[in-house]
């Protein structure tokens, strides 16, 4: 149960939070009596991440979940050494090496000590942590390295100490992953876990200066966000006020800020596409056919059970009160469904909080658009929306800036036009024109600009006045010269690659 993490991600429960601790509290002392390894109790850092979360925002509001079901759990008549070693903590894992390694060694640091500040004994204070390799970061263009993303993810939970371990296939974004991809996603397991060696050594990266440095930080800057939640007056507190989306929210529209400019690199997506991949086809399924075979197959089962009996255990186990789990356990014996024993169970619950939900969201998914809009493009025209690229002087003078620019463009799904060096304006301006392409790109150096991008530029707009000229490279010193002369934008290192590209769309009429 993670009644929290379900509203920060869903930004609704089904009942109030009050009636859940209360079975939380019934289950989780049912397992001490009848199933002392069983954990009850889950805390999901994973909606957190999938907004876009820091590393150490994902950890603190996990943290801050955790006290809240302790204090949840103390206050129905548990002990933290009855409710502590029932949690199981469920991480994502970024692609950040060596801050994952560092936040999961500072995760088991920190809960010992709340643990601890709560009266828990030596045995309380063990986190158990479920990591799973991060959806945030996994791309459906170029997916291949997806298995790279997910096979480093993995390393980093198991140097960090996780228990138990989800690696996600390469292609669960684009179809229902098949037998390869289940394949590879478990014998990554087996490689960590059998010829690695790493679960033979009780830390693997304690006594590196730069992970131990790490780990004080990331735990320094994580406690000073719980200490926040805590001062906000808890997590419960906390989501209803939109606290934590909102901090979420901004580290994201950060990230996105990063991505846009190609600071952060998703390779095969913002940086270095590949434009004649072959795209993973996704299998077809019949809906239909599966909704009619499993409406027939529950409907057999429920053939097969007592009406009447299990009528009465279901009535039983809403009248159950504090011996629910039993009841529950009765109403399955006699036939009932998870669906009828959880209404059975909710019988005369209030209703339960809403809020805004956390966005989930992949990193790549903008540029991810970019790709889709240009395929539709190709669909509906029969060819990839086109850019000239003139290349001025010989071959050593543009083909740097050339080829950045092809790369550049690639991301957006264009396609250049790479004709060999021009040797003057004027007939870089009649071959552009005659391409029929929307779009020119001027290539050459900064001190070669000033003698030819005013002439070609004046040429092309004066003959085209809706063509989109832009400059390969950024000469400050001549930028709003240029922009007179017709350059309506500059290609570079440090440029908005999604906003430069979503605009270059909307004028060649790519996107829709």
């Amino acid at each position: 149960m993670d009644p929290l993490g379900q509203l920060a991600r869903d930004g609704r429960l089904p009942r109030d939070l009050d009636g859940i601790h209360d079975v939380m509290a019934q289950l989780t002392a049912w397992a001490q009596a009848n199933a002392p390894q069983l954990q009850t109790i889950t805390v999901q850092g994973n909606p957190y991440h999938n907004g876009g979360a820091s590393a150490t925002q994902e950890l603190a509001f996990a943290l801050a979940t955790a006290v809240e079901y302790l204090r949840a759990m103390q206050a129905r008549g548990l002990s933290v050494d009855d409710a502590a070693p029932r949690f199981r903590f469920a991480l994502s894992i970024g692609s950040n090496f060596f801050m994952e390694i560092a936040r999961l060694r500072a995760a088991r640091l920190l809960w010992a000590k709340i643990v601890q500040a709560f009266g828990g004994n030596a045995e309380s204070q063990k986190m158990r942590i479920h990591a799973r390799t991060s959806a945030w970061n996994q791309t459906v263009y170029d997916p291949h390295v997806n298995l790279l993303r997910g096979t480093t993810e993995a390393f980093s939970a198991v140097v960090g100490g996780c228990d138990s371990l989800h690696i996600s296939p390469f292609d669960e974004l684009v179809r229902v992953p098949d037998d390869f991809s289940r394949r590879v996603a478990r014998n990554t397991h087996t490689v960590l876990s059998e010829e690695t060696h790493i679960t033979h050594t009780v830390d693997p990266a304690g006594g590196s200066w730069y992970v131990e440095t790490l780990t004080d930080a990331v735990a320094r800057q994580t406690w000073a966000i719980f200490q926040e939640v805590e001062k906000q007056g808890g997590m419960t507190k906390t989501l209803l006020a939109g606290w934590p989306q909102s901090q979420i929210a901004d580290t994201a529209a950060k990230r996105a800020a990063n991505i846009a400019k190609r600071k952060d690199i998703f390779v095969g997506t913002n940086m270095y596409p590949n434009m004649k991949e072959t795209r993973i086809e996704p299998a077809s399924v019949d809906a239909w056919a599966v909704q009619t075979e499993r409406t027939t197959s529950i409907n057999q089962f429920r053939a097969t059970a007592d009406a009447n009996q299990k009528q009465a255990a279901l009535d039983a186990l809403a009248k159950a009160g504090t011996n629910s789990v039993d009841a529950a356990i009765q109403a399955a014996l006699a036939g009932a469904s998870l669906g009828e024993i959880a209404q059975a169970a909710r019988t005369g619950a209030k209703a339960g909080p809403t809020t805004n939900p956390v966005h989930a969201h992949r990193g790549a998914q903008a540029f991810e658009a970019l790709r889709q809009a240009a395929e539709t493009y190709v669909a509906r025209i029969g060819q990839r929306p086109l850019v000239f690229l003139a290349t001025m002087g010989p071959l050593t003078q543009h083909k740097g800036r050339a080829d950045f620019s092809t790369a550049f463009l690639g991301v957006g799904g264009f396609e250049t036009i790479y004709p060999s060096g021009f040797s003057t304006p004027e007939e870089a301006a009649d071959a552009a024109l005659a391409s029929g392409a929307k779009a020119v790109v001027i290539c050459s150096t900064d001190p070669t600009y000033p003698d030819i991008v005013p002439p070609l530029a004046q040429k092309l707009k004066q003959a085209s006045p809706d063509l989109t000229v832009l400059l390969a490279g950024y000469p400050a010193d001549h930028v709003e010269a240029f922009k007179t002369a017709g350059v309506d934008d500059f290609i570079h290192l440090n440029a908005n690659c999604l906003a430069l590209l979503t605009m270059l769309q909307k004028k060649m009429g790519v996107a829709q």
